[in-house]
């Protein structure tokens, strides 16, 4: 097996299901109200006066909230482009979806890893092998 088959594999397995649906699988019912969401792609800005920025990929400001949990969570629910996601009014209902969210993440990250170095325990390639299976499935890791 090639880095690449490796990779391509991996992409056809998140692909048919191992990624979770985010914000979906990780909450059960909750208060929220509906959060409208560009049907663009979106990246975290910069931090300003305690709030943090969320723009397109022009660099324009789209969002400005006050929380670094709250824009990972816009971030992540705006994976798949749905146009609005149910946004928890508890901002530690937020905190904790995101790190649900992120648990799963990494625990992919970690079963790529050994994966890795059971088929291919010569390879070096680790993280770039990990952002390309990322990247081409629009997943980011905030």
């Amino acid at each position: 097996m090639t880095e690449k088959e490796f990779t391509k594999n991996w992409v056809a397995r998140i692909h048919s299901g191992l990624l979770k649906d985010f914000p979906g699988e990780f909450i059960a019912d909750f208060e929220h109200e509906n959060f409208k969401l560009p049907e663009a792609p979106l990246v975290l800005g910069s931090q300003l006066f305690g709030s943090f920025e969320i723009l397109d990929l022009k660099g324009s400001p789209v969002f400005q909230v006050d929380s670094y949990y709250k824009a990972k969570y816009i971030l992540y629910a705006n994976r798949t482009k749905p146009g609005q996601t149910p946004m928890p009014k508890d901002p530690e209902i937020i905190k904790e979806v995101v790190r649900l969210y992120e648990k799963h993440l990494d625990s992919l990250i970690l079963e790529i890893k050994n994966e890795l170095k059971q088929n291919l325990p010569d390879s070096k390639n680790f993280l770039e092998i990990t952002n390309t299976i990322f990247k081409s499935l629009n997943i980011q890791r905030y």
